[in-house]
């Protein structure tokens, strides 16, 4: 257990994820090791490798080719190693989670930084795919977070991915510094929080208008005046409660806050709870400033000023 940091330690223990015999957990972690790998096998396949270094072949040749005879061909190659609909469902998730992942915490310079982590089966995607290799960059840390949640999005297809899951992932993965684990510990946040990410489920108690709704009555009720004050300014707690309750704080504070958040938030166990008391308490913080600024400031006070997480808990 020397590879991980007491803070690692502490998280996954928080998470349920780590036994509590500690006589357990070396082989436990192997076995979870392993199991990862399978989900590596199983989604990223040879095959896949095979329909990209055809098309790659078959694109260096596209000038002598109409783009219908270019399509169809593609077709062809694909259909001949996997089904179609799922090879263009592949692409979608890739896709959404390739331009996300490079906004997830963007001043962290590390997640840019290259790994030695094994890439010898990337992600056999078409365009995306292609575009890596032909760069002649290495894999970095955030080909890590896309690789996760391509599993994660592969193995949960009710969710897949939606933005703002990658901020969940990062603190996670910058802390444990293994794929595997980071995984899923992953997994188990999401057990919890998904339903936020659900559009089905939005006006349930878990579904985020729910969950906004539960936060808006809690500030009307603790700081009525604070809340009449912004409702007539146009403000409403939907405008910036819901980034703050999608990403559980992780745009709104620097990474080592973020730690700090990140250690009660999963030491409550209910998250989402955690996050709507911390949010009332920012308001609570922010207060003096709020009551007397008109709409521009007080918006900006909201989402863009930094805010000192030792004084906000002070109000929790």
């Amino acid at each position: 257990m020397q590879q991980y940091s007491p803070r690692a330690i502490i998280w996954m223990t928080y998470l349920n994820y780590l036994p509590q015999d500690q006589a357990q957990q070396l082989s436990f972690l192997k076995k979870q090791q392993q199991l990862y790998n399978s989900y590596l096998d199983e989604f990223i396949q040879t095959e896949h490798l095979e329909i990209f270094n055809i098309l790659n072949n078959i694109d260096s040749d596209q000038n002598s080719l109409s783009f219908s005879e270019f399509l169809n061909i593609k077709t062809q190659v694909i259909n001949s190693s996997m089904d179609y609909n799922e090879y263009i469902q592949n692409e979608h998730l890739y896709e959404l989670i390739e331009k996300d992942v490079p906004r997830t915490l963007p001043n962290q310079s590390i997640l840019k930084e290259q790994t030695n982590a094994k890439f010898s089966y990337y992600f056999f995607t078409d365009q995306y795919k292609r575009r890596k290799l032909q760069s002649n960059t290495f894999p970095t840390h955030s080909d890590i977070l896309i690789r996760i949640l391509y599993i994660y999005g592969k193995l949960n297809p009710a969710i897949k991915y939606m933005q703002g899951m990658s901020d969940l992932l990062a603190p996670l993965y910058l802390i444990i510094k293994n794929e595997a684990d980071t995984f899923f510990c992953f997994t188990k946040i999401m057990a919890q929080l998904k339903d936020a990410y659900i559009s089905t489920l939005d006006f349930t108690n878990t579904g985020i208008r729910g969950l906004l709704l539960k936060f808006e009555k809690q500030f009307q009720q603790k700081e009525p005046k604070l809340y009449n004050y912004l409702h007539n300014l146009g403000i409403h707690p939907y405008m910036y409660g819901y980034r703050w309750i999608i990403t559980c704080m992780t745009r709104e504070f620097y990474l080592d806050q973020i730690y700090q958040i990140w250690d009660l938030m999963l030491h409550d166990r209910n998250m989402h709870d955690f996050i709507i008391k911390f949010a009332i308490a920012i308001l609570k913080y922010l207060k003096p400033q709020l009551i007397q600024a008109d709409f521009k400031l007080a918006f900006d006070i909201l989402i863009y000023s930094e805010k000192d997480v030792n004084q906000i808990l002070n109000f929790m």
